[in-house]
């Protein structure tokens, strides 16, 4: 770390550009990222990224072009940042490094594979479900069973990674809160993850029966 750039991100404040302006890697020490396309069209959400974790396209240490993604802060986020030139200096010395961008780089691979899943949801509950199970898994509560999320990760900061609109999130939240999966106090409190991620199962599972019905 003591190469690093250190630097604190605002939520909504973008962290990195993908393509030609991709500089370097960073690792996320605390928050949560959302990572869209950047291909200079309509912003395309790919995946959501907790601390701890690398981001940043490793591709172009290996002499490939960086992918066409840029990272938005959903959160407030800390993160160290090293230039393309010096982290390959630093993996010449530490080749433990190495495996752990193995590691990650198939984490996101898993990942990413989900969230293209869930980006050929035209319905916006489906999408809204699917971060909320992931940030509830992100951000356990002690002692497990649910999640408390932080006061960062607002409705409109949750819209954004979702792709939907703020009124979208609150319709969702409101139906969370009569089932009782949801708590009405700030910030929000994911009473039961289990129950969520089950709600999001059976919901994808009757879309896809609708669909094979039409």
């Amino acid at each position: 770390m003591a190469q690093a750039q250190i630097r604190r991100w605002r939520p909504g404040e973008l962290v990195f550009a993908g393509g030609t302006a991709a500089q370097g890697i960073f690792w996320l020490a605390r928050g949560a990222l959302r990572l869209a396309t950047d291909d200079g069209g309509e912003a395309r959400l790919v995946a959501v990224v907790t601390a701890p974790a690398l981001a940043g396209d490793p591709a172009p240490l290996f002499g490939r072009p960086a992918a066409l993604l840029a990272a938005t802060s959903i959160t407030a986020c800390h993160t160290a940042f090293w230039p393309y030139h010096r982290f390959t200096t630093m993996l010449a010395h530490r080749p433990g490094l190495a495996l752990l961008l193995a590691q990650q780089g198939m984490q996101s691979y898993h990942q990413t594979l989900g969230r293209v899943t869930g980006l050929l949801w035209p319905c916006a509950r489906l999408r809204i479900l699917h971060v909320l199970v992931t940030l509830a898994q992100a951000f356990p509560a002690p002692g497990g069973g649910g999640s408390r999320l932080p006061a960062a990760l607002t409705q409109r900061a949750i819209g954004l990674a979702a792709n939907t609109s703020r009124v979208s999130v609150n319709r969702v939240l409101a139906d969370l809160r009569r089932q009782g999966i949801v708590g009405r106090t700030r910030p929000l409190h994911v009473r039961d993850t289990a129950r969520l991620e089950a709600l999001l199962q059976a919901e994808v599972l009757a879309a896809g029966e609708e669909a094979a019905g039409c």
